[in-house]
């Protein structure tokens, strides 16, 4: 007996997983690109300059998270809306979280132990840090 439900190919599961990713990375983009004060309004030719997909991708990306009620259309272009800026943040941070953790030039004055003897032994904050990013 042979089974009626299909079994998605390679092809399928790989355009899946570039829609998801596409998805993620235009809320990410947005994110970046309202934080950076570039504006508040998405369009697909705004963003493309960031991502390396089509524009028809990621104006279908726009129109699905608009569905969803993460954007919300405005004109030409598109915003946030409460829920969809939260979701953004969230998975920015997730992204990029270890890539913003100060590295001792960025430190104050006084917060390595022995910094006015020239011996540079990290506190323990700094010890951590770099435990962290090193994985």
């Amino acid at each position: 007996m042979t089974s009626s439900v299909t079994k998605p190919s390679d092809l399928e599961a790989r355009d899946t997983l570039h829609r998801l990713a596409l998805r993620e990375e235009v809320l990410e983009i947005c994110y970046w690109f309202q934080g950076e004060g570039f504006g508040d309004r998405f369009t697909a030719a705004s963003l493309e300059t960031f991502l390396s997909s089509p524009r028809a991708d990621i104006i279908t990306v726009l129109e699905s998270l608009a569905a969803e009620g993460a954007l919300v259309r405005e004109g030409a272009g598109y915003r946030f809306s409460d829920d969809g800026r939260k979701r953004a943040g969230h998975l920015f941070h997730e992204t990029f979280a270890d890539f913003q953790v100060g590295t001792h030039g960025e430190c104050s004055a006084g917060c390595c132990d022995s910094e006015d003897e020239g011996d540079q032994k990290p506190s323990n904050s700094h010890a951590r840090v770099r435990a962290k990013a090193s994985g």
